[in-house]
Formats: C-alpha cells, structure tokens, sequence
C-alpha cells in the first residue's frame, strides 16, 4: 500500500466515535449476543499484497464457530500458522474487499481449519473488514441472526444475499432491506411497508400455507416458521423463496408482537431439483418416460384397473428396419426418427395415455380405461400417421419409414405387467412376421 493510503487509513481511524452510549451499548450488546460469528479485522500487506489479518474485535459466536480461542488482538498467523500458507485464497479475497472492493459472500473449505465456512465480508473503511461466517453443516444463521432492531441486524447483513423483514404487529408496519425487493425485482421505494404486500407476492397456491406457518408461530403452535414458497416477480416469473423467521418479541400476556426473518432465492436449487426429477423419469432422448418411470407407472395403472374391473391395453412397438436406417443415414437420422416417432405418440394418443422408450427403437404405451378394440384402432391410427410422416433432410428428399404395432389387454391371464407386456410382445412379434408396418393385437378384454 502507498504511504498515502496508510496516512489516509490512520487519519480515518483517529476520527472520534460519536455515537451516543447508549446506542453505542446496544450494538455492543447486539454484537456480544448474536449466535452468527462476526469479526472486526485489519488487513496487512505486503508488497501489495495481503498477507495478514489483524482480528481487532470477535465477538462470542466468532470463537465457537471457528474453535479459535482468544482470537481478538492477535494476527491469523498467530493462531492458525499454516493459514496464509495453505489458505492463499481465502486472504486474496479479504484483501480484495479492504482494499476498496466489492462485498464479497463465497462458501469455502478453509483446508488450514479443516472446515467449511459460509462467508460474507465487506469493508467499513480502507484496509478495514467486517467479517461474518457460519458453519455451512448448520444453516441457521438466518434464523439464529434476527435482531431486535432491524436496523443494525441490516448492519450486520449488509455483505449477504439476504432480504430481511422485520414486521411491527400490532401496527401493521412491515421494515425491509433493499435486498428483499431486488429478489422480486422491485426497488426500496416501490415497496410498501405492510404485510399485505407480501402476501400480494406470494403465489395464490401457497399464500394460505405460508400465511398458516406464519400463525403458527405467532400462535406459540410453532418455535420458528420455515418454508419454501412461490413468489410473483415484477416481469411475471416465479421466484422460490425460503422464508425463515421468529417471533423476536412478546408482551406480558404473551401475545406476539413483533416478528423478524430473512428471504433467501432458492430459485436455481428449486430448478435443479426439478430438473433431476425430471431426468429421473424421462429418457433423454425423446422426452418420453424412461424404461423404470414407465414400468412404475403400468403398475400402478394396472393395479388401479384389476380393483375397480376398469379395462386396460398396452402397446409395443418398433421401427421396422430401424438398423438400417441407421447404416444408411447415421445415428443422427436414426435419433431424428426415434423423437419424430415419441413426438407423433404424443400427438396422437390422450393426455392421460402413459408412453415410454424401453430400450433401442422399442416403445410402449399404455392405455387406461382402453378395451383391446378401441387399443387396436388408437395403434392403427399412430401407425397410419407415422407411415405418412416424412423425416426432412438437409440436402435431400424428406426420408419416410413405418412401424409395427402389438396390442394387448388385460384378462385373468395377464394381470400383471409383465404378462401384459409379453402378449403385447407376442403381437408385435406377428406383426413383423406378417410383413411389418402394422398392428396385430393379442388377448381378451378382463369381464367386469
């Protein structure tokens, strides 16, 4: 650092506090009380680049959560030698933000601690930083971290990523952070300070199970409200919010009035799970069911038909000469052919017929509340529009190809999955015997 910047950084310190005591004494107490570790540090460096970190203040969390005893007054290299060495990283990015930069919030393994850290940092003054951390095993920093006073609770959260509420119940009024707006696209001054505009937010589906966690802790049926909800963003979309929050204070008869708690946009965790989800079920390839999802859904629809007598078919079939295909016009043709014969499945049979890729060019479909007649009609009618489609090439004429249909249905002879499956294997079978492109059908309608 220049000899400018080190006068400047001095002069700043030297600048007398006048906060008023007994302010002053609530935000030490604030601190001294808070279960989240917070620390007040000064960087050091060297050459320009940071070396040390001088922890100046640490309150009791900081301590516990980290397992370093009397870390105030002492340097990081003090206490955890092998820090500076094996941490470089984590002093870079301290070094970035007392040096003028950004806040900065990252998830860490400090490897020189042998722990994962939750960590949000931001400077107050040059070379200065205000740190703040949890264990990321426990997750309830937000929770733990609500303050009495909303205003220096957003003190301690300005580096986080973290919308805070702090709801007056008795008036009505409802103080938020910059942060909780940004989440839904809104600026301070759209928002109105009432708990209606929340509720305005939240999706119409999940607003009265928000709403009945909300009165559960306010009713002392509940120690803390958490949950994961929808929330309406200003261009529309829709945001997952975990919401966490206590009743922070109560009056002589025990009667809630004042409750605090954070928003956190789990939006792209909700994405990813949906996404697994959906991975798990369908096959890749031609967004139909998956061999194991389709398998699982036949059970059940068969179970369904055999308790109630309802009639119930399946269909199995493939691609005549499907090999060929592939020799002739490649793999990429041949996965053309495989979506262009899912996609015409889909068009073709109703919303409640269950489709799925077993394996190769080999599909299935089952139909709920279908007799063998109506199944074998419903498979001529897919065969008829797959005959007539036509696969477009690059820089040639459109390809066409057909495909073999067997059908089967429920009797007392097949009432189970694989029984059904393997008569209409047995059809299709025929159905390739006889020439291809066609349905054959196999089996008798279960008498109810």
């Amino acid at each position: 650092m220049t000899a400018s910047a080190e006068r400047s950084a001095t002069e700043t310190e030297r600048q007398p506090d006048t906060t008023p005591p007994e302010i002053r004494e609530v935000l030490d107490g604030l601190l001294e009380h808070m279960p989240g570790g917070v620390a007040y540090c000064r960087m050091e460096y060297a050459d320009g680049q940071a070396r040390d970190v001088h922890i100046l203040y640490a309150n009791p969390a900081f301590h516990i959560q980290t397992g370093l005893a009397q870390a105030a007054g002492r340097r990081i290299s003090e206490i955890v030698p092998k820090l500076p060495r094996v941490d470089s990283a984590l002093l870079e990015a301290f070094g970035r933000v007392a040096d003028g930069g950004p806040p900065e919030s990252f998830v860490m393994h400090v490897r020189s601690m042998a722990q994962w850290f939750s960590i949000s940092t931001y400077s107050p003054r040059p070379e200065h930083l205000v740190l703040m951390l949890d264990t990321v095993t426990e997750r309830k920093k937000a929770e733990m971290a609500l303050a009495e006073r909303a205003t220096q609770l957003r003190f301690v959260l300005e580096g986080s990523e973290l919308g805070f509420w702090d709801w007056d119940i008795l008036t009505g009024k409802v103080e938020r952070n910059p942060r909780w707006g940004q989440i839904l696209g809104y600026t301070v001054d759209e928002l109105q300070q009432t708990a209606q505009q929340w509720s305005d937010f939240v999706h119409p589906s999940d607003r009265d199970r928000a709403w009945a966690s909300i009165f559960d802790v306010i009713e002392g049926r509940a120690a803390a409200h958490k949950l994961e909800y929808r929330m309406l963003h200003k261009d529309g979309s829709i945001r997952w919010i975990l919401d966490q929050a206590k009743v922070m204070q109560r009056d002589d008869n025990g009667k809630a009035i004042r409750m605090c708690g954070t928003h956190t946009d789990i939006t792209e965790r909700k994405l990813l799970e949906e996404e697994l989800r959906r991975q798990a079920h369908v096959d890749y390839l031609t967004g139909v069911y998956n061999r194991r999802h389709f398998m699982e859904r036949a059970e059940h629809e068969l179970r369904r038909a055999i308790r109630y007598g309802s009639p119930l078919s399946i269909l199995m079939l493939d691609i005549d000469h499907f090999k060929q295909i592939n020799d002739r016009y490649g793999h990429k043709i041949g996965d053309t052919v495989l979506k262009a014969v899912a996609d015409l499945s889909h068009a073709t049979f109703r919303d409640v017929d269950i489709i799925g890729r077993l394996g190769g060019d080999e599909f299935a479909v089952l139909l709920p509340e279908t007799n063998l007649q109506f199944a074998i009609e419903a498979a001529e009618r897919l065969r008829e529009t797959i005959t007539n489609a036509r696969i477009p090439f690059s820089d040639g004429a459109p390809m066409s190809f057909s495909v073999s249909i067997g059908a089967s249905s429920v009797s007392p002879s097949s009432n189970h999955i694989d029984a059904l499956l393997n008569l209409a294997d047995e059809a299709l079978y025929k159905a390739k015997e006889g020439g291809r492109n066609r349905v054959c059908g196999s089996g008798a309608v279960l008498e109810t």
